[in-house]
């Protein structure tokens, strides 16, 4: 299944078995999406979550 970047427009290639919840990232820009959903052979992703450092202050 491919589609592709939302930032710079570059194919991203995502594996058959993937599931939704699974990251993957664009190779020329290196942004981060999940799978959101998988339906009739299509992939949707949606950008993954940014986790920040929380170093209790």
């Amino acid at each position: 299944m491919n589609t592709d970047c939302g930032e710079c427009g570059a194919g991203i290639s995502v594996p058959e078995d993937a599931i939704v919840g699974e990251i993957f990232s664009c190779k020329d820009c290196s942004s981060e999406y999940e799978v959101a959903e998988i339906s009739n052979g299509r992939v949707l992703l949606k950008p993954a979550e940014q986790v920040g450092e929380d170093w209790g202050e």
